[in-house]
This record gives structure tokens, sequence and C-alpha cells, in this order.
């Protein structure tokens, strides 16, 4: 009795360290053992984690608490989670390049960084619309949630984003913090647009106010217009005529009675020629 006793003893002790050697072994075995339908091998991710300890390394990194796994309830899997828990484990490690991402303005529409960016196999492009074919792969990423913004890029006038020409990022920064220099087109994220616009961005002595409040887009619509030089107005006057109401009375005739000299049909620049801002003229004359 006592040599059975000493056998079975003998066979935990040897037994034990084996299967905790066969469950690291099992931690250690390549995830697409079992998801073979997630590609891994050509993606920065894994070539990342390829040489950490356990061969699952560069698959834990991201998908944490994956002790006991198969089977654990709690295992990070980037579909049940909310958009700041997924964009926290993509900030562990881009941080540095994407500080505070969760506060910019994609990160309080509830937009995670796995939204956007692809987290397994060949970095890819979705399908681009038809008559976009030419736009860069970010371009394509964003036509899923802004449609509207892309039927703009079909009017006669606008920026060349079918062509390839420029490219939603040329403009916007998408991880870029509330208030940032590209946050966005308006009042002073306006540099975007300087920096191809430097003629019309000044600074000038005698600057158009509306560019220091609103911005371009006070007149200009940024993606595509049906109007020349991308305004927001088809006639020029009804477009200045919005903001100045109040014009000397020359403006509108000589008399209280008599018939205004001009109107909302009136091309405001053939006398106010530097509308975006003069070094000689308050009013923007010639």
């Amino acid at each position: 009795m006592a040599l059975i006793l000493s056998i079975l003893l003998g066979l935990l002790v040897w037994a034990a360290p084996h299967e905790v050697a066969a469950a690291t072994q099992a931690s250690a075995v390549p995830c697409g053992a079992c998801h073979a339908d997630v590609e891994t091998g050509r993606h920065p991710h894994f070539q990342a984690g390829a040489d950490a300890e356990e061969g699952a390394g560069a698959c834990v990194s991201c998908h944490v608490d994956a002790e006991g796994h198969p089977g654990a309830g709690d295992i990070m899997t980037f579909a049940a989670e909310g958009a700041a828990e997924r964009s926290a484990v993509c900030a562990s490690c881009h941080q540095e390049q994407h500080a505070g991402t969760g506060l910019a303005e994609h990160g309080r529409a509830d937009v995670a960084c796995s939204d956007c960016h692809r987290v397994h196999g060949a970095p890819t492009a979705q399908p681009a619309p038809a008559g976009f074919e030419s736009v860069d792969r970010a371009s394509a990423t964003c036509v899923g949630c802004h449609e509207d913004v892309f039927v703009q890029f079909a009017f006669n006038e606008r920026h060349r984003l079918a062509e390839g020409a420029v490219a939603c990022t040329s403009c916007h920064d998408p991880h870029q913090l509330d208030g940032g220099r590209d946050a966005g087109l308006g009042a002073f994220g306006q540099g975007s647009c300087a920096d191809c616009h430097a003629d019309a961005a000044g600074p000038f002595v005698f600057e158009h106010a509306a560019s220091r409040v609103e911005g371009c887009v006070a007149c200009h619509e940024p993606h595509g217009s049906p109007n020349r030089h991308l305004l927001t107005h088809q006639q020029e006057g009804e477009l200045c005529y919005s903001c100045h109401a109040m014009v000397p009375q020359f403006h509108t005739g000589f008399g209280p009675g008599g018939p205004p000299r001009f109107g909302a049909d009136t091309v405001c620049t053939a006398c106010h020629a530097s509308i975006h801002g003069s070094n000689f003229d308050r009013n923007f004359l010639r």
C-alpha cells in the first residue's frame, strides 16, 4: 500500500510541472490554431510582438486579460467594449504619437481607433466609391462615415480629392485635440488653408474680420460648391450683404427714395479687390 501511495505521489509530482508546462505551452500556441481566419503574419502589430517570450505575445499585448482563454469571459475582444475602452488599449503603445485621442472630435463621438484602423492582416484600403478610385487609403476610410462630405467633391468647383491631388488628411488631422491647428477649418483652424493659400492668409495690416472670427469657411465651402471660388453663395453681392447689411448711403442710392446703386447681384470685389486683407486700405479698395 505504501508503495502504491509512493508511486501515485511520484506521478503527481511529475505531472504537476508538466501540466504547468502544458498550460504555458498552450498559451504560447499561436492564436491562429483556433483563429485561422485572422491574418497576422504581415501586420506590423504581429511583427512587433513576434519576438515576445510567448508565441502569442503579439496577440495578448492587445487582447489583454487572456488568462484561462478559451472560456474566459473578460478577454479584450474589441467587439463588445466601448470606444473609450478600445482606444485606451491602443493608447498604451501609441500615446506618444496620438496623446489624448479620446478627447479629440472622433473620440468624443464614440469612435474608437479600431473603427478606422485595421488591426489584423496586411493594411489594405476598403473599396473607394465610384469615381474616387484614386483617393488614398485614409480618405477611402473617411467616406464610411462622411458620405455627406464626399458628395460635395462631385461639384464642378472642388478640391481635387477624386484626382488624388489632395487627401482628407491634407487638411484634417483625425487625432488632433480640440482647438488644435487642424482640428477644423473654422477660425484659427484655417491654418490648414494657409498651407496652400498663403497669399490669402496674411498677416495683413487691415484684416477681414470674418477670417479671424469664423475662418475661411465664413465665405467658402472647403470641400466643393456649385459656385465659383467655392463660395457659399452664388452671387458675390449676396454673400457680402449677408454680413454687411449696414453700408454707406451711396451703396443704396444717392437719395432715400432713389433706386439702389448696388444690390445682391453686385460684384463687390470690382472695388474691394483685396477682400482677404490689405496692407494699404482698411476698406480693401484697390
